[in-house]
C-alpha cells in the first residue's frame, strides 16, 4: 500500500473519531487542566464550556471548572455551565450595586451554581425573573437582601418545617413541597441574592455547644460580610437574629462547635455537614471569631428615664470626686451609645470641677497657668440648632508696647466683616496674654485655646464641631502655630500676612482639617512669602501622595504687601466647613513635648520627633510609628464595630478585644473636654522598634 493511501486512511479515521484536525491551543492554566484530567469521561463537556465561553467570561468558567466538587466534574454538562455563567455576568453588568463587588467575591459568591450538596439545577433565570421586580428600587446589597428576605418566601409560599423531604433541598424541591429546613431556606435566599448580583454564602454551626441541634443562615457582602436568618427578616437591619446568643458561644477550635462559611473556592477546611457525615464536598472558611468576639450586635433601644438618670449620677460622681463607675452601666453602651454619651456629657457639664472656668467665662477671659487673655464676644445672626459656630480671631502687633497691642485688638474686634448670608455665629476677638514678640505662638497658646473652646462649649452654647481659628499678622502667626498642632479642635483655620516658623509645626498633621493662608506678593519681610511658598510646596507633595487628603491652600495675592490683604470676608468662606472628630486616617508628628492628644490618639509621654501614622479599615488598624515607645487609641461605634481590633504596628500583628465601658467614656470626656472627641474603648500599644 502506498504512503498516500495510508495518509488518506489515517485522515479518514481521525475525522470519523471526532478528533479536531486544527484545534486551537488551550488558553487555561494548570489548575484547570488538572481538573479536566480528574473529570475523566466528562472532560469533553468541560472543555466545550471552556472553549465556548466568551473571552470576557473566561475567568468565570475557569474558576468554576478548577474549583467545582469532584462529582460535578464528572456529571455537569457544558450547556448548564454556560447558561449559569452568562446569567451571572448579565446580573453583574445590569445591577447598580454589582459594580462595587470585587472580582474575587463575584467569582466565589455570585457565580457558583450551588451552595452545598443540593441537586444541581438551572435556577438562575427563573430566580432572576422573580427577584428583579422585588429589588428594582434598592440601592445597596443590604437593601436587596432585606427586600428579598421580606418578600421571597411569601411569594414562593415556602416556610420552615422539620417535615421537609431532605435538609439540602434545591430551590425547585423546596418550592414544590412548600416547606424547607433552615438549610433549604438559606439555599433559596442565597440563590435569589446571587441571581441579582449580590454576593451571598451559607453559614452555619454543625452543633450548638450549649444545647442540641445545629443551624444554617446566610451572609451577604456589602463592603463586608453581614448575616441574616433566611425567612427571618428583621426590619431593623442585618446582623440580627434569634441565634446570636448561641452563636457567641461557638468554639473556633472545635470541629463540630465552630461556625463555618461556605466557599466554592477550594480551601484547606471542609464544612462538617450533619446530613452527610465524612463528606469533603463542601469547602469552607472558619468564621467563628467574628461571631464570638463580637458577642453579636444587640438591637438598639431607647434608654428608660431611670437608666439615663442612674448613668448621669454615676458619671457626675466620677467627675466631682473621682468615684469609681459601676460596670453595670457598660451594657447600655451596646444598645444606645449616643444616649449614654449625652448623659455622661451632661454630667460633665454639671460638675462642680468647672467653677474657675465658669468664673473666667463670666469675665470674658481665659487662662492657662499664669497666662491670661481677655476676649470679646459678638453674636451675628440666629443661633443654629446645634449651637453657635465660633470664629476666634487673633490681632496683629506682638512685640510692641501694650497700647499698640490694645489698639490692634480693637481693630480685630471689627476686622472680619459681619456675614448676614450665613445662619449665625459667635465672633470672639482674643487679646494676646502678653505683649511679647511671639504672644500668640508659644507653648502656652494651644492649652489656652483649648481652655477657651472648653469654656464656650460648656457655657456659651457653642457647637464644638464648628470652631474656627483665624488671625492677621501676629495673629496669623498664631493661627499657623496653633492650627497644625491641634487641628482636631477646628473646622477650619486661616492665617493672613504671616508664615510658619521653622521647627514649630508639621504640615503632616493637617491631613483632615481645612487650612488656608493668604500672603501678599510683596510681603517678604522675615522671609514670609518664601516660607509660605515652601510650606505650600510641602503640602502639594503631601496631597499628591495622599489623594483626597490635606485640604490646605495658599492664597497668593499679587501686588499686595503686608497690610491690606483682601481677607475681611473670610468668615463666609470658612463657615461651610464642619470638623470630623473621628477621621479614619491620622498622621501626627510631634514638634514639642507638651501635647498628649490628637483626635482619637494619645501619647502620655510626648517628645519632639515622635511620628505616628494610623489608618483604620473596618476593624483593622495599621500603624507606622517612629521614636515612640507607647501610645493609645480611643475608639467607639463611630469608627469600629463591636468585637475585636486587628492591629498591625510596624509590621507586627495582634488582635485586641474591644470593650466599651462607661468609665473609659467618662475618662476621655474629662481628658478632652469635648463630647465628640470622647470614646468608650481604649487600647494601649507598645510600639515595635
Amino acid at each position: 500500500m502506498s504512503r498516500g493511501i495510508v495518509s488518506v486512511a489515517v485522515l479518514c479515521w481521525l475525522a470519523f473519531s471526532g478528533v479536531s484536525l486544527a484545534q486551537e491551543p488551550s488558553w487555561w492554566d494548570d489548575d484547570v487542566e488538572a481538573a479536566l484530567v480528574q473529570a475523566k469521561n466528562n472532560r469533553g463537556e468541560l472543555e466545550k464550556a471552556l472553549r465556548d465561553a466568551p473571552n470576557e467570561q473566561r475567568a468565570g468558567i475557569a474558576f468554576l471548572v478548577a474549583n467545582m466538587p469532584d462529582k460535578d466534574r464528572a456529571t455537569l454538562k457544558a450547556d448548564f455551565l454556560l447558561k449559569n455563567l452568562d446569567l451571572a455576568y448579565q446580573a453583574r453588568a445590569k445591577m447598580p450595586w454589582s459594580k462595587n463587588v470585587p472580582e474575587a467575591i463575584f467569582l466565589n459568591d455570585v457565580l457558583p451554581y450551588a451552595s452545598v450538596t443540593e441537586t444541581r439545577e438551572p435556577w438562575r433565570q427563573e430566580m432572576m425573573d422573580l427577584c428583579v421586580p422585588i429589588v428594582k428600587d434598592c440601592k445597596t446589597p443590604t437593601d436587596v437582601a432585606q427586600a428579598l428576605n421580606a418578600a421571597l418566601f411569601t411569594r414562593l409560599k415556602v416556610k420552615y418545617s422539620t417535615q421537609r423531604s431532605r435538609p439540602d433541598q434545591s430551590p425547585s424541591e423546596s418550592i414544590k413541597l412548600g416547606i424547607a429546613s433552615c438549610t433549604g431556606l438559606s439555599i433559596l435566599l442565597i440563590d435569589a441574592c446571587r441571581s441579582v448580583g449580590v454576593p451571598a454564602r451559607m453559614v452555619g454551626i454543625p452543633k450548638w455547644p450549649s444545647k442540641p441541634g445545629n443551624h444554617m443562615w446566610v451572609e451577604i457582602w456589602d463592603g463586608d460580610w453581614h448575616f441574616t436568618g433566611a425567612c427571618e427578616p428583621d426590619k431593623n437591619g442585618l446582623d440580627r437574629g434569634w441565634f446570636v446568643g448561641d452563636a457567641a458561644l461557638a468554639k473556633k477550635d472545635s470541629v463540630m462547635n465552630a461556625i463555618y462559611a461556605t466557599s466554592f473556592k477550594r480551601t484547606k477546611t471542609t464544612f462538617p455537614l450533619v446530613w452527610q457525615k465524612n463528606s469533603n464536598d463542601v469547602f469552607a472558611e472558619n468564621v467563628t471569631e467574628r461571631y464570638t468576639l463580637a458577642k453579636q450586635p444587640v438591637k438598639p433601644r431607647e434608654l428608660s428615664n431611670e437608666e439615663t438618670a442612674r448613668i448621669f449620677e454615676s458619671a457626675r460622681a466620677f467627675f466631682d470626686s473621682g468615684k469609681k463607675i459601676d460596670t453595670a452601666f457598660d451594657g447600655a453602651l451596646r444598645v444606645n451609645e449616643a444616649a449614654v454619651r449625652e448623659a455622661a456629657w451632661k454630667a460633665y457639664a454639671a460638675s462642680k470641677i468647672h467653677a474657675e472656668l465658669k468664673a473666667d467665662f463670666d469675665k470674658n477671659q481665659v487662662r492657662n497657668d499664669k497666662h491670661l487673655s481677655p476676649y470679646t464676644v459678638k453674636h451675628v445672626g440666629k443661633k443654629p440648632a446645634a449651637g453657635w459656630p465660633v470664629f476666634i480671631a487673633m490681632h496683629g502687633g506682638g512685640g510692641v508696647p501694650k497700647n499698640v497691642n490694645d489698639s490692634q485688638w480693637e481693630v480685630m474686634k471689627k476686622y472680619y466683616k459681619d456675614q448676614s448670608s450665613v445662619e449665625g455665629y459667635a465672633y470672639i476677638a482674643l487679646r494676646a496674654p502678653n505683649d511679647v514678640w511671639n504672644g500668640f505662638y508659644d507653648d502656652y497658646c494651644c492649652p489656652l485655646a483649648i481652655n477657651l473652646i472648653r469654656q464656650l462649649t460648656l457655657f456659651g452654647d457653642a457647637d464644638a464641631n464648628k470652631i474656627f481659628l483665624m488671625g492677621y499678622s501676629h495673629g496669623g502667626y498664631g493661627a499657623f502655630y496653633i492650627g497644625p498642632k491641634i487641628p482636631d479642635r477646628f473646622a477650619a483655620i486661616h492665617a493672613s500676612a504671616s508664615a510658619p516658623t521653622d521647627g514649630t509645626i508639621s504640615a503632616k498633621n493637617l491631613r483632615n482639617t481645612r487650612f488656608t493662608f493668604m500672603i501678599g506678593e510683596k510681603d517678604t519681610a522675615f522671609g514670609r512669602r518664601e516660607r509660605c511658598e515652601k510650606f505650600a510646596a510641602e503640602i502639594d507633595k503631601l496631597r499628591k501622595d495622599n489623594p483626597g487628603d490635606y485640604p490646605v491652600a495658599m492664597e497668593f495675592q499679587k501686588g499686595f504687601g503686608h497690610p491690606g490683604l483682601p481677607d475681611r470676608d473670610k468668615i463666609k468662606d470658612m463657615y461651610a466647613f464642619t470638623r470630623n472628630p473621628m477621621p479614619k486616617h491620622l498622621t501626627w508628628e510631634q514638634t514639642d513635648a507638651h501635647l498628649k492628644d490628637f483626635f482619637w490618639l494619645s501619647i502620655d509621654k510626648p517628645a519632639t520627633g515622635q511620628t505616628i501614622d494610623l489608618k483604620l479599615d473596618g476593624n483593622k488598624m495599621i500603624a507606622n510609628v517612629e521614636k515612640l515607645a507607647r501610645f493609645s487609641v480611643w475608639l467607639d461605634q463611630r469608627l469600629v464595630t463591636e468585637g475585636s481590633l486587628e492591629a498591625v504596628v510596624n509590621g507586627k500583628s495582634a488582635t485586641y478585644k474591644l470593650t466599651p465601658t462607661l468609665a473609659t467614656l467618662c475618662e476621655s470626656i474629662q481628658r478632652r473636654g469635648d463630647v465628640h472627641l470622647a470614646a468608650s474603648c481604649r487600647i494601649d500599644f507598645d510600639a515595635i522598634p
